[in-house]
Protein backbone atom coordinates (compact mmCIF):
# COMPACT_ATOMS: atom_id res chain seq x y z
CA UNK A 1 0.00 0.00 0.00
CA UNK A 2 3.37 2.40 0.64
CA UNK A 3 4.75 1.65 -2.66
CA UNK A 4 1.54 2.08 -4.47
CA UNK A 5 0.72 5.30 -2.10
CA UNK A 6 4.09 7.03 -3.25
CA UNK A 7 3.16 6.01 -6.95
CA UNK A 8 0.18 7.95 -7.00
CA UNK A 9 2.10 10.76 -4.86
CA UNK A 10 5.00 11.21 -7.13
CA UNK A 11 2.20 10.85 -10.34
CA UNK A 12 0.42 13.52 -9.30
CA UNK A 13 2.66 15.95 -7.74
CA UNK A 14 4.27 15.48 -11.90
CA UNK A 15 1.48 16.14 -13.30
CA UNK A 16 0.27 19.54 -11.49
CA UNK A 17 4.11 21.09 -11.49
CA UNK A 18 4.38 20.28 -15.06
CA UNK A 19 7.57 18.59 -14.35
CA UNK A 20 7.85 15.92 -17.11
CA UNK A 21 10.36 15.76 -19.40
CA UNK A 22 9.46 17.51 -22.49
CA UNK A 23 8.89 13.74 -24.30
CA UNK A 24 5.75 13.09 -22.04
CA UNK A 25 3.93 16.28 -22.83
CA UNK A 26 1.75 16.85 -25.73
CA UNK A 27 2.70 19.75 -27.85
CA UNK A 28 -0.42 22.29 -26.55
CA UNK A 29 0.66 21.24 -23.12
CA UNK A 30 -2.36 18.90 -22.48
CA UNK A 31 -1.71 15.45 -20.50
CA UNK A 32 -3.88 12.66 -22.08
CA UNK A 33 -4.65 9.53 -20.06
CA UNK A 34 -2.81 7.13 -21.94
CA UNK A 35 0.12 9.71 -20.96
CA UNK A 36 -0.53 9.18 -17.38
CA UNK A 37 -0.95 5.18 -18.30
CA UNK A 38 2.41 5.42 -19.53
CA UNK A 39 3.92 7.48 -16.56
CA UNK A 40 2.87 5.51 -13.90
CA UNK A 41 4.32 2.26 -15.55
CA UNK A 42 7.16 3.75 -15.70
CA UNK A 43 7.38 4.43 -12.14
CA UNK A 44 5.97 1.02 -11.55
CA UNK A 45 9.13 0.27 -13.44
CA UNK A 46 11.99 2.66 -11.77
CA UNK A 47 10.46 1.25 -8.65
CA UNK A 48 11.40 -2.18 -9.15
CA UNK A 49 14.83 -0.93 -10.90
CA UNK A 50 15.76 0.69 -7.52
CA UNK A 51 15.06 -2.31 -5.71
CA UNK A 52 16.90 -4.54 -7.74
CA UNK A 53 19.87 -1.90 -7.49
CA UNK A 54 19.51 -1.96 -3.52
CA UNK A 55 19.22 -5.93 -3.21
CA UNK A 56 22.30 -5.84 -4.81
CA UNK A 57 21.77 -7.15 -8.29
CA UNK A 58 21.41 -5.73 -11.76
CA UNK A 59 18.53 -5.35 -13.97
CA UNK A 60 19.58 -6.53 -17.33
CA UNK A 61 18.92 -3.62 -19.80
CA UNK A 62 17.12 -5.56 -22.79
CA UNK A 63 14.02 -5.87 -19.77
CA UNK A 64 13.96 -2.31 -19.10
CA UNK A 65 13.19 -1.87 -22.75
CA UNK A 66 11.50 -4.19 -23.40
CA UNK A 67 8.98 -3.32 -20.17
CA UNK A 68 8.27 0.54 -21.41
CA UNK A 69 7.21 2.36 -24.35
CA UNK A 70 9.51 4.94 -25.91
CA UNK A 71 10.68 7.26 -23.51
CA UNK A 72 12.19 9.39 -26.82
CA UNK A 73 15.79 10.42 -27.57
CA UNK A 74 16.17 12.27 -23.84
CA UNK A 75 15.01 9.83 -21.56
CA UNK A 76 16.45 6.74 -23.65
CA UNK A 77 20.31 8.28 -23.78
CA UNK A 78 20.09 9.17 -19.85
CA UNK A 79 18.77 5.61 -18.51
CA UNK A 80 20.63 3.79 -20.88
CA UNK A 81 23.97 4.90 -19.23
CA UNK A 82 22.45 4.50 -16.01
CA UNK A 83 20.77 0.89 -16.29
CA UNK A 84 22.86 -1.11 -19.12
CA UNK A 85 25.65 -2.42 -17.73
CA UNK A 86 28.77 -1.57 -20.06
CA UNK A 87 30.22 -3.77 -21.93
CA UNK A 88 33.31 -5.25 -20.37
CA UNK A 89 36.39 -5.55 -21.67
CA UNK A 90 37.48 -8.77 -23.04
CA UNK A 91 40.20 -10.41 -20.59
CA UNK A 92 43.81 -11.09 -21.53
CA UNK A 93 44.93 -14.62 -22.57
CA UNK A 94 46.58 -16.08 -19.20
CA UNK A 95 49.68 -17.67 -20.66
CA UNK A 96 50.68 -20.69 -20.70
CA UNK A 97 47.44 -22.07 -22.87
CA UNK A 98 46.81 -25.27 -23.26
CA UNK A 99 44.47 -27.76 -25.37
CA UNK A 100 44.19 -31.65 -24.80
CA UNK A 101 43.69 -33.84 -28.20
CA UNK A 102 43.85 -37.28 -29.16
CA UNK A 103 42.76 -39.85 -31.95
CA UNK A 104 42.64 -43.53 -32.27
CA UNK A 105 42.81 -45.49 -35.54
CA UNK A 106 41.56 -49.20 -35.26
CA UNK A 107 42.59 -51.75 -38.22
CA UNK A 108 41.62 -54.95 -39.37
CA UNK A 109 43.08 -56.29 -41.98
CA UNK A 110 42.96 -59.63 -44.41
CA UNK A 111 45.95 -61.00 -46.87
CA UNK A 112 45.53 -63.50 -50.07
CA UNK A 113 48.83 -64.36 -52.19
CA UNK A 114 49.47 -66.11 -54.93
CA UNK A 115 51.84 -69.07 -55.30
CA UNK A 116 54.87 -66.81 -56.34
CA UNK A 117 53.78 -64.38 -53.71
CA UNK A 118 53.94 -66.75 -51.07
CA UNK A 119 57.38 -68.03 -52.30
CA UNK A 120 58.76 -64.34 -52.65
CA UNK A 121 58.04 -63.25 -48.86
CA UNK A 122 57.95 -65.98 -47.25
CA UNK A 123 61.20 -65.84 -45.98
CA UNK A 124 60.57 -62.66 -44.70
CA UNK A 125 57.53 -64.21 -42.30
CA UNK A 126 59.53 -66.93 -40.84
CA UNK A 127 58.56 -69.21 -43.69
CA UNK A 128 54.69 -68.34 -43.73
CA UNK A 129 52.19 -66.31 -45.15
CA UNK A 130 51.50 -62.86 -44.59
CA UNK A 131 49.44 -62.98 -41.79
CA UNK A 132 45.87 -61.60 -40.77
CA UNK A 133 45.34 -59.24 -38.03
CA UNK A 134 43.61 -56.41 -36.27
CA UNK A 135 45.79 -53.47 -34.99
CA UNK A 136 45.82 -49.80 -33.18
CA UNK A 137 47.06 -48.42 -35.86
CA UNK A 138 47.74 -45.03 -34.00
CA UNK A 139 46.39 -44.09 -29.94
CA UNK A 140 47.43 -40.28 -29.67
CA UNK A 141 46.85 -37.90 -27.25
CA UNK A 142 48.72 -34.42 -27.71
CA UNK A 143 48.98 -31.26 -25.81
CA UNK A 144 49.40 -27.57 -28.12
CA UNK A 145 48.61 -23.97 -27.09
CA UNK A 146 50.82 -20.48 -26.66
CA UNK A 147 53.44 -19.21 -24.54
CA UNK A 148 52.57 -15.52 -25.26
CA UNK A 149 50.97 -14.28 -28.12
CA UNK A 150 53.32 -15.03 -30.92
CA UNK A 151 55.36 -18.34 -29.70
CA UNK A 152 53.16 -21.49 -29.73
CA UNK A 153 54.21 -25.41 -28.88
CA UNK A 154 52.98 -28.70 -29.52
CA UNK A 155 53.31 -32.36 -27.73
CA UNK A 156 52.48 -34.99 -29.20
CA UNK A 157 52.54 -38.87 -28.22
CA UNK A 158 51.66 -42.05 -30.08
CA UNK A 159 50.81 -45.43 -27.76
CA UNK A 160 50.26 -47.87 -30.83
CA UNK A 161 53.34 -47.22 -33.04
CA UNK A 162 57.10 -49.13 -32.59
CA UNK A 163 58.52 -48.49 -29.40
CA UNK A 164 55.26 -47.44 -27.74
CA UNK A 165 54.68 -45.22 -26.55
CA UNK A 166 56.75 -42.23 -28.52
CA UNK A 167 56.62 -39.26 -29.22
CA UNK A 168 55.78 -37.61 -32.92
CA UNK A 169 55.28 -34.11 -32.80
CA UNK A 170 57.83 -31.97 -30.34
CA UNK A 171 58.48 -28.40 -31.14
CA UNK A 172 58.17 -24.99 -30.04
CA UNK A 173 57.53 -21.97 -32.82
CA UNK A 174 57.75 -18.26 -32.63
CA UNK A 175 55.65 -16.46 -34.81
CA UNK A 176 55.80 -12.85 -36.54
CA UNK A 177 59.31 -13.27 -37.44
CA UNK A 178 60.53 -10.39 -40.04
CA UNK A 179 61.49 -12.47 -43.43
CA UNK A 180 60.76 -15.84 -42.10
CA UNK A 181 57.15 -15.90 -40.82
CA UNK A 182 57.33 -18.63 -37.84
CA UNK A 183 60.73 -20.27 -36.88
CA UNK A 184 60.29 -24.00 -35.59
CA UNK A 185 62.49 -26.02 -33.27
CA UNK A 186 61.87 -29.76 -32.84
CA UNK A 187 60.49 -32.86 -34.47
CA UNK A 188 57.32 -32.56 -37.01
CA UNK A 189 56.66 -33.49 -40.60
CA UNK A 190 59.35 -32.19 -42.53
CA UNK A 191 58.09 -29.83 -45.19
CA UNK A 192 57.92 -32.17 -48.85
CA UNK A 193 55.11 -33.65 -49.98
CA UNK A 194 51.65 -33.24 -49.96
CA UNK A 195 50.91 -36.57 -48.11
CA UNK A 196 53.57 -35.44 -45.44
CA UNK A 197 51.82 -32.36 -44.77
CA UNK A 198 48.29 -33.45 -44.43
CA UNK A 199 47.06 -35.05 -41.50
CA UNK A 200 46.91 -38.68 -41.93
CA UNK A 201 43.37 -37.68 -40.08
CA UNK A 202 42.09 -36.47 -43.89
CA UNK A 203 43.69 -38.80 -45.87
CA UNK A 204 41.83 -40.49 -48.25
CA UNK A 205 42.84 -44.00 -47.90
CA UNK A 206 44.10 -46.25 -44.76
CA UNK A 207 47.70 -45.61 -45.85
CA UNK A 208 49.37 -43.16 -47.85
CA UNK A 209 51.17 -43.91 -51.05
CA UNK A 210 54.10 -46.57 -51.98
CA UNK A 211 55.91 -43.59 -52.57
CA UNK A 212 55.65 -41.72 -48.58
CA UNK A 213 57.90 -44.80 -46.99
CA UNK A 214 60.41 -45.21 -49.43
CA UNK A 215 61.12 -41.40 -50.71
CA UNK A 216 60.30 -38.86 -47.88
CA UNK A 217 61.51 -37.34 -44.88
CA UNK A 218 58.64 -37.34 -42.75
CA UNK A 219 59.37 -36.36 -39.34
CA UNK A 220 62.69 -35.41 -37.90
CA UNK A 221 64.59 -33.27 -35.53
CA UNK A 222 65.66 -30.23 -36.80
CA UNK A 223 65.11 -26.51 -36.97
CA UNK A 224 63.05 -24.81 -39.91
CA UNK A 225 60.64 -21.89 -40.94
CA UNK A 226 57.03 -21.17 -42.37
CA UNK A 227 55.25 -18.50 -44.27
CA UNK A 228 52.48 -17.44 -46.35
CA UNK A 229 51.59 -14.37 -48.38
CA UNK A 230 48.77 -12.13 -47.53
CA UNK A 231 46.07 -13.39 -50.29
CA UNK A 232 46.78 -16.98 -49.33
CA UNK A 233 47.42 -17.99 -52.54
CA UNK A 234 51.12 -19.07 -51.79
CA UNK A 235 52.82 -20.85 -49.14
CA UNK A 236 57.10 -21.52 -48.35
CA UNK A 237 58.82 -23.16 -45.82
CA UNK A 238 62.78 -24.83 -45.29
CA UNK A 239 64.20 -26.84 -42.37
CA UNK A 240 67.30 -28.65 -41.34
CA UNK A 241 67.69 -31.43 -39.62
CA UNK A 242 69.41 -34.90 -38.75
CA UNK A 243 68.35 -37.97 -40.79
CA UNK A 244 68.85 -40.81 -39.09
CA UNK A 245 67.16 -40.76 -36.32
CA UNK A 246 65.47 -43.88 -34.13
CA UNK A 247 61.88 -43.91 -33.13
CA UNK A 248 62.57 -40.68 -30.45
CA UNK A 249 63.77 -38.51 -32.21
CA UNK A 250 67.63 -39.05 -31.75
CA UNK A 251 70.36 -39.50 -34.34
CA UNK A 252 73.93 -39.56 -34.35
CA UNK A 253 76.70 -40.43 -36.92
CA UNK A 254 80.62 -40.34 -37.72
CA UNK A 255 79.53 -38.57 -40.92
CA UNK A 256 76.78 -37.66 -42.68
CA UNK A 257 73.41 -37.61 -40.73
CA UNK A 258 71.87 -34.13 -42.09
CA UNK A 259 69.39 -33.15 -44.39
CA UNK A 260 67.19 -30.21 -45.71
CA UNK A 261 63.97 -30.16 -46.95
CA UNK A 262 61.99 -26.89 -49.38
CA UNK A 263 58.73 -26.84 -50.49
CA UNK A 264 56.61 -24.30 -52.17
CA UNK A 265 52.98 -24.33 -52.85
CA UNK A 266 50.55 -22.15 -55.14
CA UNK A 267 47.16 -22.13 -54.90
CA UNK A 268 46.51 -20.54 -59.27
CA UNK A 269 42.81 -21.20 -58.85
CA UNK A 270 40.37 -20.82 -56.05
CA UNK A 271 36.36 -19.73 -56.07
CA UNK A 272 35.75 -17.16 -53.18
CA UNK A 273 32.25 -17.28 -53.98
CA UNK A 274 31.59 -21.17 -53.45
CA UNK A 275 34.27 -20.83 -50.20
CA UNK A 276 36.57 -23.12 -51.60
CA UNK A 277 34.30 -25.56 -53.08
CA UNK A 278 36.85 -25.19 -56.30
CA UNK A 279 40.33 -24.83 -56.18
CA UNK A 280 43.48 -26.07 -57.56
CA UNK A 281 46.84 -26.85 -55.74
CA UNK A 282 50.25 -27.32 -57.56
CA UNK A 283 53.63 -27.56 -55.26
CA UNK A 284 57.18 -28.51 -55.75
CA UNK A 285 59.37 -30.40 -53.33
CA UNK A 286 63.24 -31.09 -53.33
CA UNK A 287 64.31 -33.23 -49.73
CA UNK A 288 68.31 -33.64 -49.62
CA UNK A 289 69.47 -36.42 -46.95
CA UNK A 290 73.74 -37.14 -46.58
CA UNK A 291 72.62 -40.26 -44.43
CA UNK A 292 74.37 -41.43 -41.39
CA UNK A 293 78.14 -43.25 -42.40
CA UNK A 294 76.96 -43.01 -45.87
CA UNK A 295 74.56 -46.23 -45.24
CA UNK A 296 70.49 -45.83 -46.25
CA UNK A 297 67.99 -48.07 -47.76
CA UNK A 298 64.68 -47.42 -49.84
CA UNK A 299 61.67 -50.09 -49.09
CA UNK A 300 58.36 -49.41 -48.40
CA UNK A 301 55.23 -51.65 -47.49
CA UNK A 302 51.42 -52.17 -49.49
CA UNK A 303 48.97 -49.39 -49.11
CA UNK A 304 48.06 -51.46 -45.40
CA UNK A 305 49.92 -52.16 -42.17
CA UNK A 306 48.92 -54.87 -39.26
CA UNK A 307 51.39 -56.22 -36.89
CA UNK A 308 52.32 -56.75 -33.43
CA UNK A 309 54.86 -56.50 -30.69
CA UNK A 310 56.67 -59.93 -30.90
CA UNK A 311 59.82 -61.82 -28.47
CA UNK A 312 63.00 -62.08 -30.46
CA UNK A 313 65.98 -60.11 -31.18
CA UNK A 314 64.24 -59.34 -34.95
CA UNK A 315 60.38 -59.27 -36.30
CA UNK A 316 58.99 -59.66 -39.94
CA UNK A 317 58.69 -56.14 -40.66
CA UNK A 318 62.07 -54.88 -39.89
CA UNK A 319 61.02 -51.71 -38.18
CA UNK A 320 63.99 -50.20 -36.31
CA UNK A 321 62.39 -49.93 -33.07
CA UNK A 322 62.77 -51.30 -29.75
CA UNK A 323 61.71 -54.68 -29.64
CA UNK A 324 60.75 -56.84 -32.29
CA UNK A 325 57.81 -56.48 -34.40
CA UNK A 326 56.19 -58.97 -36.45
CA UNK A 327 53.70 -57.67 -39.09
CA UNK A 328 53.40 -56.64 -42.81
CA UNK A 329 56.64 -57.12 -44.66
CA UNK A 330 57.98 -54.57 -47.53
CA UNK A 331 57.36 -55.91 -50.48
CA UNK A 332 59.95 -53.99 -52.17
CA UNK A 333 63.58 -53.22 -50.49
CA UNK A 334 66.83 -52.05 -52.21
CA UNK A 335 68.46 -53.35 -48.86
CA UNK A 336 71.17 -51.82 -46.99
CA UNK A 337 73.43 -49.26 -49.17
CA UNK A 338 76.72 -48.50 -47.52
CA UNK A 339 78.19 -46.31 -50.29
CA UNK A 340 75.31 -43.26 -50.52
CA UNK A 341 77.19 -40.26 -50.58
CA UNK A 342 73.53 -38.37 -50.67
CA UNK A 343 70.58 -38.46 -52.74
CA UNK A 344 67.99 -35.71 -53.41
CA UNK A 345 64.47 -36.55 -54.49
CA UNK A 346 62.54 -34.10 -56.53
CA UNK A 347 58.53 -33.70 -56.04
CA UNK A 348 55.93 -32.20 -58.03
CA UNK A 349 52.59 -32.14 -56.19
CA UNK A 350 49.03 -31.54 -57.82
CA UNK A 351 45.56 -31.51 -55.95
CA UNK A 352 42.05 -30.35 -58.46
CA UNK A 353 38.38 -30.58 -56.48
CA UNK A 354 35.41 -29.71 -58.45
CA UNK A 355 32.47 -29.76 -55.71
CA UNK A 356 32.47 -33.28 -54.95
CA UNK A 357 35.31 -34.41 -57.17
CA UNK A 358 38.58 -34.61 -56.30
CA UNK A 359 41.92 -35.66 -57.91
CA UNK A 360 45.44 -35.82 -56.48
CA UNK A 361 48.79 -36.90 -57.64
CA UNK A 362 52.59 -36.63 -56.58
CA UNK A 363 55.53 -37.72 -58.74
CA UNK A 364 58.98 -38.09 -56.88
CA UNK A 365 62.31 -38.82 -58.56
CA UNK A 366 65.27 -39.89 -56.34
CA UNK A 367 69.10 -39.41 -57.08
CA UNK A 368 71.26 -41.48 -55.50
CA UNK A 369 74.77 -40.43 -55.97
CA UNK A 370 77.25 -43.11 -54.70
CA UNK A 371 80.61 -43.28 -54.06
CA UNK A 372 82.99 -44.37 -57.54
CA UNK A 373 80.47 -41.88 -59.74
CA UNK A 374 77.19 -43.87 -59.83
CA UNK A 375 74.08 -41.98 -59.72
CA UNK A 376 71.37 -44.08 -59.78
CA UNK A 377 67.49 -42.73 -60.55
CA UNK A 378 64.98 -44.56 -58.81
CA UNK A 379 61.30 -42.84 -59.31
CA UNK A 380 57.28 -43.04 -58.24
CA UNK A 381 54.14 -41.60 -59.16
CA UNK A 382 50.67 -41.51 -57.74
CA UNK A 383 47.24 -40.76 -58.74
CA UNK A 384 43.67 -40.81 -57.27
CA UNK A 385 40.62 -39.89 -57.36
CA UNK A 386 37.51 -39.24 -55.46
CA UNK A 387 33.89 -38.92 -55.58
CA UNK A 388 31.64 -37.42 -52.35
CA UNK A 389 28.22 -39.00 -53.33
CA UNK A 390 26.51 -36.68 -51.00
CA UNK A 391 27.69 -33.54 -52.45
CA UNK A 392 30.51 -32.63 -49.80
CA UNK A 393 34.30 -31.25 -50.70
CA UNK A 394 37.17 -31.79 -49.87
CA UNK A 395 38.79 -28.85 -47.93
CA UNK A 396 41.69 -27.50 -48.10
CA UNK A 397 44.15 -25.50 -45.48
CA UNK A 398 44.95 -22.59 -47.60
CA UNK A 399 48.10 -21.26 -44.76
CA UNK A 400 49.79 -24.51 -44.84
CA UNK A 401 48.94 -25.40 -48.38
CA UNK A 402 47.46 -29.04 -46.92
CA UNK A 403 44.34 -31.01 -46.97
CA UNK A 404 41.87 -30.17 -44.76
CA UNK A 405 38.69 -31.75 -42.29
CA UNK A 406 35.76 -33.01 -44.25
CA UNK A 407 32.59 -31.78 -43.07
CA UNK A 408 29.05 -33.60 -44.00
CA UNK A 409 26.21 -31.41 -44.94
CA UNK A 410 24.25 -33.78 -42.13
CA UNK A 411 25.88 -36.07 -39.72
CA UNK A 412 24.49 -39.61 -38.94
CA UNK A 413 21.78 -39.77 -36.40
CA UNK A 414 19.91 -42.98 -36.08
CA UNK A 415 17.01 -41.32 -34.37
CA UNK A 416 16.04 -39.35 -37.44
CA UNK A 417 14.64 -35.85 -36.90
CA UNK A 418 17.48 -33.14 -39.07
CA UNK A 419 19.70 -35.84 -38.54
CA UNK A 420 21.29 -37.92 -41.74
CA UNK A 421 23.53 -40.52 -43.45
CA UNK A 422 26.86 -38.80 -42.54
CA UNK A 423 29.48 -37.85 -45.77
CA UNK A 424 29.69 -40.64 -48.45
CA UNK A 425 32.89 -40.98 -50.46
CA UNK A 426 34.33 -42.98 -53.08
CA UNK A 427 38.03 -43.34 -54.41
CA UNK A 428 40.47 -45.23 -56.44
CA UNK A 429 44.05 -44.50 -56.41
CA UNK A 430 47.39 -45.95 -58.56
CA UNK A 431 50.90 -45.88 -57.46
CA UNK A 432 53.91 -47.33 -58.75
CA UNK A 433 57.01 -47.50 -57.49
CA UNK A 434 60.46 -48.75 -59.08
CA UNK A 435 64.03 -49.08 -57.02
CA UNK A 436 65.63 -50.48 -59.95
CA UNK A 437 68.75 -48.51 -61.34
CA UNK A 438 72.06 -49.17 -62.25
CA UNK A 439 73.49 -51.57 -58.96
CA UNK A 440 70.70 -51.36 -56.86
CA UNK A 441 68.02 -53.52 -57.33
CA UNK A 442 64.91 -53.25 -54.54
CA UNK A 443 62.13 -54.16 -56.98
CA UNK A 444 58.92 -52.94 -58.49
CA UNK A 445 55.59 -52.26 -57.28
CA UNK A 446 52.33 -51.05 -58.72
CA UNK A 447 49.23 -51.24 -56.19
CA UNK A 448 45.98 -50.39 -57.31
CA UNK A 449 43.20 -49.28 -54.25
CA UNK A 450 39.83 -48.77 -54.02
CA UNK A 451 38.21 -47.34 -51.06
CA UNK A 452 34.61 -46.69 -49.63
CA UNK A 453 34.65 -44.04 -46.58
CA UNK A 454 32.06 -42.96 -44.19
CA UNK A 455 32.32 -39.97 -42.09
CA UNK A 456 29.46 -40.29 -39.54
CA UNK A 457 30.33 -36.77 -38.45
CA UNK A 458 33.61 -34.44 -38.70
CA UNK A 459 35.34 -36.60 -36.22
CA UNK A 460 34.22 -40.38 -36.76
CA UNK A 461 35.27 -41.61 -40.39
CA UNK A 462 34.96 -45.56 -40.87
CA UNK A 463 36.97 -47.10 -43.74
CA UNK A 464 36.98 -49.74 -46.36
CA UNK A 465 40.15 -50.59 -48.67
CA UNK A 466 40.80 -53.21 -51.00
CA UNK A 467 44.43 -53.20 -52.16
CA UNK A 468 46.34 -55.32 -55.14
CA UNK A 469 50.13 -54.80 -54.90
CA UNK A 470 51.88 -56.67 -57.89
CA UNK A 471 55.03 -56.54 -57.30
CA UNK A 472 58.48 -57.89 -58.90
CA UNK A 473 60.86 -58.52 -56.01
CA UNK A 474 64.09 -61.12 -55.30
CA UNK A 475 64.31 -61.79 -51.80
CA UNK A 476 68.20 -61.54 -50.66
CA UNK A 477 69.94 -65.23 -51.06
CA UNK A 478 66.71 -66.63 -52.53
CA UNK A 479 65.76 -67.26 -56.28
CA UNK A 480 63.08 -64.64 -58.72
CA UNK A 481 60.02 -66.34 -58.64
CA UNK A 482 58.52 -63.81 -61.04
CA UNK A 483 55.69 -61.27 -60.93
CA UNK A 484 53.58 -61.49 -57.59
CA UNK A 485 50.30 -60.59 -56.56
CA UNK A 486 49.11 -60.12 -52.68
CA UNK A 487 45.83 -59.39 -52.76
CA UNK A 488 44.41 -57.06 -49.36
CA UNK A 489 41.08 -56.40 -47.59
CA UNK A 490 40.72 -53.96 -44.75
CA UNK A 491 38.64 -51.58 -42.97
CA UNK A 492 39.56 -48.88 -40.49
CA UNK A 493 37.72 -47.14 -37.18
CA UNK A 494 38.84 -43.38 -37.06
CA UNK A 495 37.91 -41.06 -33.93
CA UNK A 496 39.02 -37.66 -33.05
CA UNK A 497 38.73 -35.10 -30.66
Amino acid sequence: MAARASRWTWGILLLVAGAAPPAFAQDDGDVSPSETRALLQRLDSLEAEVKTLRDGGVQPASHTAAALPDPGPALAESSAGYFQTPAAAPPKPKYPTVQVNGVFQAEMGFFNQDANSLHTYAPLQNNGPIQNGADFRRARLNARGSLSETVNYFFQMDFAFFGRPTFTDVWVEQTEVPLLGAVRVGQWKQPFSLEVVSSFRYTTFLERSVLFQAFTPFRHLGVGFYDKNEDLTATWAASVFTTGQDQFGDSIANAGGVGTAERITWLPYWDEASNGRCYLHAGLGHYLNAPPNHSTSFRTIPELYIGQNAAGAVGTSQQPAPGAFNGTPPLVNTGALTNVNVFNVIGKEVLWVNGPLSFQSEAMANFVSQSGGSTATLWGVYGQVGYFLTGEHRPYDRKAGAIDRVMPFHDFDPRGGEGGWGAWELAGRISYLDLNDKNIRGGTLNDYTVGVNWFINPNWKIAFNYIRANSKYQAPGQPYYGPSSTNIVAMMCQIDF
